[in-house]
C-alpha cells in the first residue's frame, strides 16, 4: 500500500461496527459509524465501572481543504484531543504533539486488523518519535447483533491498567495523553484519549 491509499477515503473502514474493547482492568464498548453523507466518521465510546463512567466522542474527517485526516476528541472528563492522520506500519493512524511539550508526541494504532477484532494501542514518544512506548492497550472484539450493552462494566478508577487513577500513570479511564485535564493526576504523566 502507498500513503494515498493508506489515507483515503476508505481508511478507517475496518473500524466501522459495534465493538466490545477491554484493557488490562476494564471493559467497555465504541460505536463507529459514518455520518454526515459518509463524510464522517462518528465514535461513540462508552466505559462504565463500579468506580464511575467516562462517555467519549470523536468525529474524524479527511479534510477537503488540504486532503489530511483530522480527529476531534472530546469527552467526559472535560476533554478535548486533536490528532492528524499519520501512516503507521501500513495503515492510518492518527498521531499529535503534546501541548506542554513540543518533544512529546502521542498516537493511536491500530494493529493485527481482522474483520472480527484487533489490537489498538496509545503510543507516547519523549523524543519526537525515535522510539515510543506503549501507554494503553485495547483489544477490539466486534460484536454480534443484539448484543447488549449491560455486561460490559470494568473497573475504571482504582485498576492497575494505563489510564486508571489509582495507578499514577493516569487520572482517569481515558487518561494517558501526557497533558494534564479535569480528572488527572496531576502527575503530568496522563491527561485524556480517544480511539
Amino acid at each position: 500500500m502507498n500513503a494515498q491509499t493508506e489515507l483515503g477515503p476508505d481508511a478507517l473502514d475496518f473500524w466501522i461496527g459495534d465493538w466490545s474493547v477491554s484493557w488490562p482492568g476494564g471493559t467497555g464498548t465504541n460505536r463507529i459509524r459514518r455520518i454526515l453523507q459518509d463524510r464522517v466518521i462518528e465514535e461513540v465510546f462508552e466505559c462504565h465501572g463500579a468506580d464511575g463512567s467516562l462517555y467519549g466522542r470523536s468525529h474524524s474527517v479527511l479534510d477537503a481543504a488540504d486532503g489530511a485526516w483530522r480527529q476531534t476528541w472530546v469527552d467526559s472528563s472535560g476533554a478535548y484531543l486533536d490528532f492528524v492522520g499519520v501512516v503507521v506500519d501500513g495503515r492510518i493512524s492518527f498521531q499529535r504533539t503534546d501541548r506542554g511539550d513540543p518533544n512529546v508526541l502521542q498516537r493511536m494504532v491500530w494493529l493485527d486488523v481482522r474483520d472480527d477484532g484487533f489490537r489498538w494501542e496509545w503510543q507516547r514518544s519523549t523524543d519526537r518519535g525515535a522510539t515510543w512506548e506503549v501507554s494503553w492497550p485495547l483489544t477490539y472484539r466486534r460484536r454480534s447483533a443484539g448484543e447488549s450493552d449491560r455486561g460490559q462494566a470494568g473497573t475504571l478508577v482504582g485498576s492497575s491498567g494505563p489510564g486508571m487513577g489509582s495507578t499514577g500513570a493516569a487520572g482517569n479511564v481515558s487518561g494517558v495523553s501526557g497533558e494534564s485535564s479535569p480528572g488527572s493526576s496531576g502527575t503530568g504523566s496522563s491527561g485524556s484519549i480517544g480511539g
